[in-house]
């Protein structure tokens, strides 16, 4: 009897979202999406290294102080919307993660779209769902970090990048391009994808014989891209002395020297390579390819979910009638992604995380592939079995949804906070980590590494103090992490140049140590 009414509840349920209207189904959706996002930033307890470099860009911005803001290595978008909400300083935490909050939110609606017109609305109301409820989108939604604002920003420029191309549209082009340009000002990686987009005119252009308007396209689409990447590639030279698409690309370039390829010196231009040298290059690359394309098909598969597996699996193994071309250019995205990563990086999950809602409409489209083929077993209603997995899914989903952003770093919060109280506003703090001083309102400055690394020769404990004096320090914090990159300094510290301040004893493993720098002989 319990099992006949359980039954019946679940029919009646599946025939009511089945009934919803479209704009019912995205309404609610957004509901939820924005329920689920708003959660993660009233629950967060910490932040990450790079947010607090955003937040100071932003506040570098907000004082009106561009150049000091456009001389980090982050890109300049995120921070600059930050900025243009945060009310003064201590409102830019709250105000980076709220843009985060409406991107994670928002972007559903291309989305829908977009999948809608490319595969069908069946597939685009289950792709929405997925991205409702995924976890890392929900946590990345809530965060001080430019990834939500960059997927968003990447979705919308497919969007009108296929719709562009579809209909042989200038304007949509011209609006892919733009948020393209967007999207590369606030992540370096986002400039790659043009090279799909253009490969994509081309292969349309061979099928239909339709040269010249492919050519407008293609200038349309360069051009509204280049118009936001030129002016911060001038800047990066101007500072660099390098053509660079990031200032991030001068520690790149140096590991590659240490490979064998010659040093890049960040005070020069770009010399004439020599074809020794261009070969070296190449057989780094395909190396580094090589050995980490593995590590970042893992961690992008890891950044799908594993809750979502069995539904990608039978999204790209399902019967197709016909070759579906938005399928082919999704896939030659994510090509493009994991292979342009594994040319440096073995990769972080994080780095794939943006990608992922372009993806979904497999397993949205694997829904329906498991639908078929439960119907093939008479025992079996085909809707309930799907309902109940993708409620399974949803259920594993969710306690991850739920927890709450970098709880193992509150104690770095409460000691920026304590900093804020008991130092002056002048002060500059020298640390390895920059996100006590962020939470401090203070001047930051990294602690130079005491071993050598790509960037240049390790300096020692006195280069250091002289170099903190010069900078005006008044404070340097040390803590757990402080040994790996200056092994040396901890036991060279000497009463004449430093007098602790304050110590911080979380447990046996975490704690932060503050001392004051005396400038009696200086």
């Amino acid at each position: 009897m319990i099992i006949k009414k359980n039954e019946q509840m679940i029919e009646k349920l599946i025939r009511t979202l089945k009934n919803l209207k479209e704009k019912q189904l995205i309404v609610l959706l957004l509901g939820i999406a924005f329920g689920l996002r708003l959660y993660a930033v009233l629950m967060a307890k910490g932040i990450a290294m790079d947010s607090a470099g955003y937040g100071f860009m932003a506040r570098d911005f907000l004082k009106g102080d561009f150049a000091q803001g456009l001389s980090w290595a982050l890109h300049p978008l995120y921070p600059l919307l930050i900025s243009l909400i945060a009310p003064d300083s201590t409102h830019v935490e709250i105000a980076g993660r709220l843009i985060s909050l409406l991107w994670g939110t928002f972007t559903l609606i291309p989305l829908y779209y977009l999948v809608k017109g490319a595969i069908g609305q069946k597939e685009a109301a289950f792709t929405a769902l997925f991205y409702t409820f995924h976890p890392y989108l929900v946590t990345y939604s809530g965060m001080l970090l430019s990834e939500a604002t960059y997927w968003g920003l990447l979705v919308l420029s497919v969007y009108f990048f296929w719709t562009g191309l579809k209909r042989e549209n200038v304007w949509r082009m011209a609006l892919s391009g733009s948020f393209l340009g967007l999207a590369y000002l606030t992540r370096p990686e986002g400039i790659g994808y043009v090279l799909v987009y253009l490969g994509w005119i081309v292969v349309k252009g061979v099928l239909k014989k339709k040269w010249l308007k492919k050519f407008v396209l293609m200038g349309v689409l360069i051009l509204s891209l280049f118009m936001f990447v030129i002016p911060y590639v001038i800047r990066i030279h101007q500072e660099t002395g390098q053509w660079l698409i990031s200032r991030k690309a001068v520690g790149v370039q140096a590991q590659f020297s240490k490979k064998g390829v010659d040093e890049a010196d960040s005070s020069k231009g770009v010399e004439q390579e020599k074809p020794g040298e261009s070969n070296s290059t190449i057989l780094v690359t395909t190396k580094n390819v090589v050995q980490h394309l593995p590590f970042v098909i893992y961690r992008y598969l890891m950044a799908y979910h594993f809750s979502l597996w069995l539904f990608l699996l039978f999204g790209l193994i399902r019967v197709r009638q016909k070759i579906i071309p938005y399928e082919l250019f999704i896939a030659s995205l994510v090509l493009f992604h994991l292979l342009s990563l594994s040319t440096f990086t073995p990769s972080f999950l994080r780095f794939s995380v943006p990608v992922i809602p372009l993806a979904l409409f497999w397993a949205g489209a694997g829904v329906f592939e498991i639908k078929r083929r439960l119907g093939k077993f008479s025992t079996l209603r085909p809707e309930e079995g799907v309902f109940w997995l993708i409620v399974l899914a949803l259920l594993i989903q969710l306690p991850q949804s739920f927890m709450p952003e970098r709880s193992h770093r509150a104690y770095q919060k409460e000691m920026g906070l304590w900093l804020k109280k008991n130092t002056t506003k002048n002060a500059i703090i020298m640390s390895n980590s920059p996100i006590e001083a962020f939470y401090a309102d203070r001047e930051f400055i990294p602690l130079p590494s005491g071993i050598p690394t790509a960037e240049g020769p390790g300096k020692s404990y006195e280069e250091i103090i002289n170099y903190a004096k010069q900078r005006g320090v008044l404070f340097i914090l040390i803590n757990q992490n402080t040994h790996e990159p200056n092994p040396d300094f901890i036991p060279s510290i000497k009463g004449p140049d430093l007098e602790e301040f304050y110590r911080y004893q979380k447990d046996e493993r975490h704690f932060i140590i503050i001392y004051e720098v005396i400038y009696r002989n200086f």
